[in-house]
């Protein structure tokens, strides 16, 4: 075995004559192991949670929209879809401003229409609205709303007529969550009641993926089509782009954050081993007078950072491994009053090799600075009183 590995050993373990020193490094051990498992823990929370609202916002949203225009061809659906084998279906939506009425009471949304595969109803003008904006109304499942567009509005204020009202039947009320503007203004038809009544709005082609992870690799794809050139293409993700970017930007600063912990954790192991080279600088100045190199003594005490660092790390990352996958499959924390019964965790491998990464580094430089210390011990000023 190296001597190298010896000293660093026998420095670690040597509880007896260094109780204090010992006990710091027990301290850096267990910040390793908290700071490691919760890297690995928050991380898993912020991903279940975004992957919980994305699995919810598709069940509206395509993975990719087209905005189409005036120039479009029909025959273009079934070139897309012969063309792209990642595409599983392609389906027409639209979009309107509208101006909701019921009763005394009148809110203004927007009408979303899909195809009649999209969304099943008994009657084409049964819709589905939003749970916020059926609190505002003040409606329920069975009532009978009024629907103008603002051009109809227009021409009925300019004409001085009675502005005509579509007529819709509240079929269900639909929770996709309290933060998304959904709830809060959007009703959803099929979409050949909004192509029969000549209901003027954007046009769409919502087209869903095999898989989703191909999104980025599709949508880059579609935007070099020569026939959509001219066309607006986004993601899910584009969609809701304000939304996305502060669940990304919690998630990183978490992250961040957390990542303190290892860090206070590496700042321990640093002055432990510190405390090390002085009370052992005489042991330090016998080895290098017996022939030890320099490098040996340096590399004593990068490797007892190591060895903290892969220790507190490799139990850490246990850890938090065990602690997601059992919130998984048991649901310790429950949220009542949710959506869901248990807190969502997504665990992503990457993440653990990230923080264990991180954990091992940062235990490695924080033996840097001992190390160097210990290589300019003065001999004759040590052995001098031996």
């Amino acid at each position: 075995m190296h001597i190298s590995l010896i000293l660093a050993k026998t420095y670690l373990l040597s509880f007896k004559q260094r109780a204090f020193i010992s006990f710091i490094n027990v301290l850096s051990f267990i910040g390793l192991i908290i700071g490691v498992a919760s890297l690995i823990c928050v991380t898993s929370i912020f991903n279940g949670f975004r992957e919980l609202v994305r699995d919810m916002l598709l069940t509206i949203d395509p993975h990719i929209r087209i905005t189409l225009t005036d120039t479009f061809s029909e025959n273009a659906t079934s070139a897309l879809k012969n063309a792209y084998r990642d595409i599983a279906t392609i389906s027409k939506s639209a979009s309107s401003k509208i101006v909701i009425g019921f009763q005394d009471k009148t809110q203004a949304g927007i009408l979303l229409t899909k195809d009649s595969e999209s969304i099943d109803h008994s009657s084409s003008n049964h819709v589905s609205i939003g749970i916020g904006l059926a609190d505002k109304l003040g409606v329920k499942k069975g009532d009978t709303i009024r629907v103008s567009t603002p051009d109809m509005l227009d021409i009925a204020i300019s004409g001085f007529m009675i502005p005509r009202n579509y007529t819709m039947i509240i079929d269900s009320i639909f929770q996709i969550s309290s933060g998304v503007q959904y709830d809060n203004a959007y009703i959803l038809c099929n979409y050949a009641y909004h192509r029969d009544q000549a209901i003027v709005g954007k046009q769409y082609l919502d087209l869903k993926l095999h898989s989703i992870d191909n999104l980025e690799l599709v949508i880059n794809k579609l935007r070099s089509e020569p026939m959509l050139k001219e066309m607006k293409i986004e993601s899910w993700k584009d969609l809701h782009q304000e939304l996305y970017s502060t669940m990304e930007f919690e998630r990183n600063m978490s992250f961040i954050i957390l990542g303190i912990i290892t860090c206070v954790s590496a700042f321990n192991i640093l002055i432990a081993m510190w405390m090390t080279v002085k009370s052992k600088s005489k042991d330090i100045a016998t080895l290098l007078s017996m022939g030890a190199r320099t490098k040996d003594i340096q590399l004593t005490f990068i490797l007892q950072g190591l060895i903290i660092g892969i220790a507190g790390t490799i139990t850490g990352a246990a850890l938090g491994i065990l602690l997601c996958l059992g919130q998984q499959r048991y649901g310790w924390i429950e949220l009542p009053n949710s959506i869901v019964q248990a807190m969502p965790v997504s665990l992503q491998w990457e993440v653990v090799v990230i923080s264990s990464l991180l954990g091992i580094l940062v235990a490695g430089l924080a033996g840097m600075y001992p190390a160097r210390l210990a290589t300019h011990i003065t001999i004759s000023n040590e052995l001098r009183h031996e």
